[in-house]
């Protein structure tokens, strides 16, 4: 039986984009600079991300999405079918046209040898939201064959990304927080959600279950609620959709908010299945004061509901938004950030955390 390696000090992907780098996305949209020029300062920008992650005391890499324009982009630049925009919108049959993170785990293998992480959008979330009736309806008979679809391209880069060597891939899913707000289930269709919920549990399980492990290897879920202002999602919690969810996903990890008041209490916890990891969310990577001292205090908190050994720390969400720069935030407060984690894994788990 393979095992997974527990991470106590994991972190959620995106980090800020350095002057440079946005200075280069800018050119490139503009025309001035080509694709090898942008290429060029991509990889300098993940070359010291990485340097930056080694240095915070971290032992889990990823390349902080430097390639990525925004939250859909790794998605919509590998498929024809979509319609660019906010939210993108499925407007043709989908015909793949490249992997959705083709060359990111070679390169990153070039600049350490450390365990390396890479993200991908849920195919539930992306079936959800990029569904338009009177639309997609035109190329799909329904959301259930649009969302098989695309967990089965998803399972496929899963299952190239642990042939690559990549020890944890993460999806990203800000569409269960809608769920497990008992206040929007009051406000809605309660059928109508929960036939989306179903549906989007259906895309995530199919795009995972049963993936062979490489030994060490795990598959992760964030649970995200959105960070820009005025984007929450978490609220008080909706017991029958926590217990739905993380009872039955078979990921191996679980990364929840927990940095302020949105995201209620540990109880939730209870219904993780023994032996799965859950990461706490306990940094905010948009505010300005974290206590590993705290941190430490809320973490064996939690452990009084589940193992502390399958807890982990982490920030809440990424460090890149809004619009994939992050300005509310400097390099040198998200360096601290990403420390303040290291340090909580060495202090609550050991030095081999």
């Amino acid at each position: 039986m393979a095992y997974s390696y527990k991470f106590h000090g994991d972190h959620v992907g995106g980090l800020l984009r350095p002057p440079a780098l946005l200075d280069a996305q800018r050119q490139a949209a503009a025309g001035t600079i080509g694709s090898a020029e942008l290429r060029h300062a991509q990889n300098e920008a993940i070359a010291a991300a990485v340097k930056t992650q080694k240095e915070a005391g971290l032992d889990l890499f990823t390349d902080g999405e430097f390639r990525r324009r925004d939250f859909w982009s790794c998605v919509v630049d590998a498929f024809d079918g979509f319609t660019p925009g906010q939210t993108p919108a499925v407007t043709g049959r989908l015909r793949q046209l490249r992997r959705m993170t083709e060359g990111d785990a070679a390169f990153l293998r070039t600049v350490t040898r450390g365990h390396l992480k890479v993200t991908l959008v849920a195919p539930g979330f992306v079936a959800e939201r990029c569904w338009r009736d009177g639309v997609t309806d035109l190329a799909y008979r329904s959301r259930e064959e649009l969302g098989a679809q695309l967990a089965a391209w998803t399972r496929a880069e899963i299952e190239a990304l642990f042939a690559e060597g990549v020890m944890y891939v993460q999806l990203d899913n800000p569409g269960y927080t809608g769920f497990l707000n008992s206040g929007a289930h009051a406000a809605g269709n309660g059928r109508e959600r929960a036939g989306a919920f179903e549906r989007m549990l259906a895309a995530d399980t199919a795009a995972v279950a049963g993936v062979k492990r490489p030994d060490g290897a795990s598959v992760g879920i964030h649970l995200c609620g959105g960070d820009d202002p005025g984007r929450w999602l978490t609220g008080g919690g909706d017991a029958a959709v926590a217990e739905r969810l993380l009872g039955s996903l078979p990921v191996d990890r679980f990364l929840v908010e927990y940095d302020d008041w949105r995201a209620g209490s540990f109880a939730p916890l209870r219904y993780v299945p023994q032996g799965k990891v859950v990461v706490l969310g306990m940094v905010g990577p948009q505010t300005q004061q974290d206590d590993v001292d705290e941190l430490v205090a809320r973490i064996d908190e939690a452990a009084a509901l589940i193992d502390i050994d399958d807890l982990a720390v982490s920030p809440r969400c990424g460090f890149a938004a809004p619009s994939m720069g992050g300005p509310r935030l400097t390099e040198r407060e998200q360096f601290k950030k990403l420390r303040i984690v290291a340090d909580a894994a060495i202090i609550g788990w050991g030095p081999e955390g």
